[in-house]
């Protein structure tokens, strides 16, 4: 075998490639001692003033011409209750009606055990004081399981904004602090980058059925913000 002796063209070619492969590495890890990246984070407090909820009247049975008309009895008479009570009309949803086969298991055979007739409501009281209220009447007018109960901020897109603005506050505090540690000091803003976005400020509470007695207290709920900003130095 004969020994190797690199080429002229060789040496170069590897020359090249070395310093091909520095230049990548300066590139994808850049360095900018004229910056400053921080974070920033707050919150917003609220207690929730509205709450939406679901309604659901069911009737068992064989008869399904009875049940349906059970059904809609208690449907219409649930509505009309709740229109007295000041409730919009947009703030109600009456869904179509659901008809299925119920089952049982006898001795390990599956049998059909009559059919379920169902109607569901659901609504959104903007005022939070009635819910225990509106929940008893529910109850009382043939509503057999209340669900998706859910406390909510009407105003949680301001919110959501205010808690932005004080998360840029807390990053520039941030950004300052830590450039007087170097002896510099803070300029403009390059670069800002939204970490989070407004989620629902929602308080959910347990599925109900047939009685609705305690009172209902969901307390104050936090929305939550944090951004991501490049300062300049000076």
């Amino acid at each position: 075998m004969k020994p190797f002796f690199p080429t002229r063209n060789f040496v170069i070619a590897t020359a090249l490639a070395f310093l091909a492969s520095m230049s990548f590495n300066a590139t994808a890890q850049p360095r900018n001692p004229d910056q400053i990246r921080v974070t920033g984070a707050a919150s917003a407090s609220a207690v929730p003033d509205q709450v939406s909820l679901q309604f659901s009247i069911e009737q068992r049975g064989d008869k399904l011409s009875a049940m349906k008309d059970r059904v809609d009895q208690s449907t219409q008479k649930l509505l009309r209750d709740l229109m007295k009570r000041d409730i919009p009309d947009r703030n109600i949803r009456s869904y179509q009606l659901q008809v299925y086969p119920q089952y049982q298991n006898d001795d390990g055979q599956t049998k059909q055990d009559g059919f379920v007739v169902m109607r569901e409501i659901s609504i959104t009281l903007p005022d939070i004081e009635q819910y225990d209220q509106i929940v008893d009447l529910a109850l009382a007018q043939g509503v057999t399981r209340v669900s998706q109960v859910r406390f909510e901020v009407s105003n949680q897109k301001e919110l959501y904004q205010r808690a932005l603005a004080d998360a840029f506050a807390a990053a520039r505090d941030k950004a300052t602090q830590l450039a007087g540690v170097a002896e510099r000091e803070v300029g403009s803003v390059l670069e800002i980058t939204e970490q989070s976005y407004p989620r629902p400020v929602v308080f959910h509470m347990a599925e109900a059925r047939m009685d609705a007695k305690s009172a209902s207290m969901p307390g104050e709920q936090q929305i939550e913000a944090r951004i991501e900003v490049v300062f300049s130095l000076k």
